[in-house]
């Protein structure tokens, strides 16, 4: 059985991510470090675009946010209630 792309980072550990959105369910901590990352409201407006010049970062992205990244390693961690 094979783990789908993606459900790593989700789980909080580093993922080598080639391409993929990452639909946001839940307000989360996103680190990333690679070639592009862009974040985009549920209304699909640029909050921020992340790139290799940024290093290694860590941003809030809210429920219904949408993460576009290319090449790159990322992760994802809930907030605790």
């Amino acid at each position: 059985m094979s783990v789908q792309r993606g459900a790593k980072a989700f789980n909080g550990e580093w993922e080598k991510i080639s391409a993929k959105a990452f639909d946001i369910p839940e307000d989360m901590t996103m680190e990333f470090q690679g070639k592009s990352c862009n974040i985009m409201d549920g209304e699909g407006n640029v909050v921020e675009q992340l790139g290799e010049d940024h290093g290694r970062v860590s941003r809030e992205v809210l429920a219904g946010y949408r993460c576009y990244v290319i090449r790159a390693w990322v992760k994802f961690e809930r907030k605790s209630a």
